[in-house]
């Protein structure tokens, strides 16, 4: 008997201490740290190489929870309108996109309803094997041509129908200060006309658009133009090219004007913000064509993505893409060979979170860090 009571006072006390310790551990543990925003990155390959491609699925699959399926390629304004099959060369490329992202993994949608210049009207959709006559006459129709609408809302309809995204980008960098008054004109009703039909169609599927963000008068104005077509505060951010403060070089992106990024947020301070492509270089950009001569190193890459998570943390944001994961120098030099580099190419050549020889950058712990915070609605 003495020996049964001593039992269960020895394990009585164990009980004790051991409630003790997990009380004391619950106190000691930290709130789980959260994010309210989604965060990925473009497939868009280091090298166009199978192998190249499989990485930056791979890096969408294991370290994002969206991916950005970017389209600035041109519209198949024939197909789109007349809902017919698609260009055999974009059918590959949303069969490769399909197969390639994880199940399950969510999809923003982006899509370019201008040339790359961001102030005219895109070409016909490469490699489409269409006549002359049919890309002249699709040329010439002005922006605001009922038959343009039609085939931009068919065109982002199919793709929403192959991809059912969660968020839609359905014009890309709309404020370019660059513009032309009158065609920006064409251009708002157009995207005034894209966006109502899109909404009857998708009502549940926030719709927006992304301003580029630099210091312009009249970029800024352009955006504040286009804010009653949009859901989010779609943000599009290089900022090493054009902020004031590297006018000598420096991209510090300590040296910011304070109010940046805010002066866009304050357009429209009860949308919710989204980031929807932003880079930042790790080496130093040099492109004489374009005067550019920037300082760049992985200390400020870093800095400068904790930066923007913060803001986005701050701000309750919805969406973070990071616009490609790895550099591409491998990727530009083929197309240095094949006759199709363009200057405007090498911008974001080095943005990557990875260099080109796949080793990781400061920055990307950052990112791996921030993914690893529990995703909030």
């Amino acid at each position: 008997m003495i020996l049964k009571k001593a039992l269960i006072w020895f394990v009585l006390v164990l009980s004790g201490i051991s409630g003790l310790l997990s009380c004391g551990k619950k106190k000691d543990l930290p709130a789980a740290e959260t994010r309210s925003f989604y965060m990925g990155t473009t497939p868009w390959p280091a090298d166009f190489t199978v192998n190249e491609v499989d990485s930056a699925y791979n890096f969408i699959n294991n370290h994002c929870d969206i991916v950005s399926h970017h389209f600035d390629d041109g519209i198949p304004y024939e197909e789109a309108f007349y809902n017919r099959q698609m260009p055999a060369a974009l059918l590959q490329d949303m069969n490769t996109r399909k197969t390639r992202t994880a199940v399950g993994k969510k999809i923003f949608l982006s899509v370019s309803a201008l040339a790359l210049t961001r102030t005219e009207k895109p070409g016909y959709y490469q490699n489409t094997p269409v006549s002359d006559s049919i890309k002249n006459y699709w040329r010439q129709l002005p922006f605001n041509d009922p038959k343009i609408v039609t085939a931009y809302v068919n065109y982002i309809s199919w793709l929403t129908g192959q991809l059912q995204p969660v968020y839609i980008n359905y014009a890309v960098e709309s404020n370019a200060s660059g513009w032309d008054v009158t065609q920006f004109a064409l251009y708002k009703i157009f995207i005034a006309q894209v966006y109502q039909q899109l909404k009857i169609k998708y009502p549940s599927i926030p719709l927006f658009i992304s301003f580029i963000v630099d210091e312009s008068n009249e970029g800024f104005s352009f955006a504040g133009q286009l804010i009653s077509c949009t859901e989010f505060m779609g943000l599009s951010a290089y900022p090493y090219i054009t902020v004031s403060s590297s006018a000598n070089g420096n991209t510090n992106p300590q040296n910011f004007p304070a109010n940046y990024f805010q002066k866009f947020i304050d357009l429209s301070p009860l949308k919710p913000l989204a980031f929807a492509e932003t880079g930042y270089i790790a080496e130093d950009l040099i492109i004489p064509s374009f005067n550019l001569n920037k300082q760049g190193n992985t200390g400020w890459q870093k800095d400068y993505l904790e930066l923007l998570l913060k803001l986005c943390k701050d701000k309750k944001a919805k969406l973070f893409i990071w616009f490609c994961h790895k550099d591409y120098d491998a990727g530009n030099a083929r197309l240095r060979t094949l006759g199709l580099y363009q200057d405007l190419f090498g911008l974001w050549q080095d943005t990557g979170l990875k260099n080109e020889n796949g080793n990781e950058r400061p920055a990307f712990n950052s990112w791996i860090n921030w993914m690893n915070k529990t995703k909030i609605e």
